[in-house]
């Protein structure tokens, strides 16, 4: 089923057209993909100034890509994969979403900083499940959100389950899993919207929010499910809950803000312009494509976007006032900043027994000399390696497993980090919390690496059955001679690896040299 007011996918021939410069062709294929672009960076990244900005810099490379299409049958996948390529690259860019406003706040119109759920609610005039399905998107963490944008766009029937899978580089199954992992954390998430909002609130939910600044956040959903899955009141609350794929089917998208194709070409003119100035040789080609951009612009900045509502054009003077503040910072087309790496929160040095590793080049990703390993040829796995140890990545040399606060990350570490630096990249093998065969990991502040929504953190031993099975791995050969894997206890088949943003997850195995690649560690002597 199809959405109420989504326009049909480009064809090939369309595709084609615009390839090879047709102007008309281009701005149709702006105006049937701009739709589907907004609403998935939307969802995903919940913060509007943020959506509008990725949203800009989506279509500023799929513009710049599509000469280089060699597969227009291929266009929508093309499409998301780019959509999903940039909402990636502002996490690691270290940009935040917006402040949300406390749930208890029901503001009737959005403020200049709304994020995407209010203008959802407001735009698309979402009451009742559907209103509290889009609240509950607020409590998801930020993969969890990426995945959902793209589920919920399938589930509206903007997406088919192939283009979903390519456009992720997964398999169908491994999309499946992944879909309903969130699927879970959205329905649970759906509970506790529903307990938080209660009237009258269950008297023992409200002693656990008292801490609670009102700001929903992944940690505050599993805190507060564990109440509402115990508690009889709070059940009852959410017994009548629809299932979310019912709540989506045919559910409109948001429409995106007017003039914004406009802006996008308005963009693409300036980069052409710029681009002819550069030589006679490309010249001729990027005037030309400049000429075709500049005569659309005043069609597509007088035209609502093609899903645009018509209670969008009331919004049309705020926007534009934005839109003019921000002109000025638009990067150039095509440009990107390195993604910043995550701040180290570590550890003290190494032992004077082992050589330690010289600092690495801040221009160079190059190892120095490194730690002696200690641990044996992965081939034996029943070795012994209890005592304090740093974990070196196998295909980040110059990295080692560490933390940023609560969460687990791969960061530098050298003889010339600080003293927390290095702690924080050091930690002790003790028998496994939930099989001593196995291992837990801890700090020096007494945390236990751990699991949590498959994220690795830290966190203090709650003697739980859950945390001392969530805290333990187990040895596995790595994928060079000394390296090691950690297998989770709990779920079997899924290792701690790094993501390419370095960030700790617990990932399902993938039959790939990369992959082993990024779960595999070696053993070297403490920081500390």
């Amino acid at each position: 089923m199809r959405s109420q007011n989504t326009q049909e996918r480009p064809d090939v021939t369309l595709v084609m057209a615009a390839r090879a410069g047709d102007r008309q062709a281009s701005e149709q294929l702006i105006r049937d993909c701009l739709p589907l672009v907004y609403n998935i960076v939307g969802r995903a990244l919940d913060g509007h100034s943020d959506v509008d900005d990725v949203v800009q810099e989506t279509m500023m490379r799929v513009l710049d890509g599509l000469p280089g299409l060699e597969q227009p049958d291929r266009f929508r996948s093309w499409l998301v994969a780019i959509t999903v390529r940039q909402i990636r690259d502002r996490w690691r860019s270290g940009r935040t979403g917006l402040t949300v406003e406390s749930l208890e706040e029901n503001a009737q119109e959005p403020g200049p900083q709304a994020d995407f759920s209010d203008l959802a609610i407001l735009r698309l005039a979402l009451s009742g499940q559907r209103r509290e399905a889009v609240e509950a998107t607020r409590w998801l963490e930020d993969e969890e959100r990426e995945v959902l944008a793209l589920w919920w766009m399938e589930s509206a029937g903007e997406l088919t389950r192939g283009e979903f899978s390519v456009a992720c580089g997964l398999t169908p199954q491994h999309a499946a899993v992944r879909i309903q992992r969130v699927k879970e954390r959205l329905e649970t998430a759906r509970t506790v919207v529903r307990a938080v909002t209660a009237s009258p609130r269950c008297p023992d939910l409200a002693t656990v929010l008292t801490s609670w600044d009102g700001r929903p956040s992944a940690l505050w959903r599993k805190r507060l499910a564990r109440h509402v899955r115990a508690c009889p009141q709070c059940l009852m609350n959410s017994s009548d809950l629809i299932p979310a794929e019912g709540l989506l089917a045919g559910l409109a998208l948001v429409p995106a803000p007017v003039g914004l194709a406009g802006l996008i070409l308005a963009r693409a003119l300036r980069a052409h312009s710029a681009g002819a100035t550069v030589g006679t040789g490309t010249g001729t080609r990027t005037a030309s494509g400049a000429s075709r951009t500049a005569r659309t612009i005043g069609r597509l900045a007088v035209k609502p976007a093609a899903a645009a509502a018509a209670g969008a054009v009331t919004l049309a003077a705020a926007g534009v006032a934005w839109y003019t503040a921000a002109g000025s910072h638009e990067r150039a087309a095509g440009s990107h900043e390195p993604a910043a790496r995550p701040a180290v929160a570590a550890p003290l040095s190494p032992a004077a027994s082992s050589a330690p590793p010289s600092p690495r080049a801040s221009v160079s990703r190059t190892p120095a000399p490194t730690p002696t390993p200690t641990v044996a040829p992965a081939t034996t796995v029943a070795v012994r390696f209890s005592g304090r140890h740093a974990l070196r990545s196998v295909d980040n040399p110059g990295d080692y497993v560490s933390q940023s606060g609560r969460l687990g990350i791969l960061g530098p570490v050298g003889t010339t980090s600080s003293a927390v630096t290095r702690q924080a990249a050091t930690f002790t093998f003790v028998p496994g919390l939930a099989d001593p065969r196995c291992y837990s990991l801890r700090d020096a502040t007494g945390r236990y690496v751990r699991h949590y929504a498959f994220r690795i953190r830290l966190d203090t031993d709650d003697r739980s059955a859950i945390f001392r099975k969530d805290t333990t791995f187990c040895p596995r050969p790595g994928s060079t001679v000394g390296s090691v894997s950690l297998e989770s206890y709990n779920y079997p088949g899924r290792y701690l690896r790094h993501r390419d943003n370095l960030q700790l997850w617990l990932d399902p195995s993938e039959n790939t040299a990369a992959y082993r690649a990024s779960r595999s560690f070696v053993l070297v002597a403490p920081w500390t």
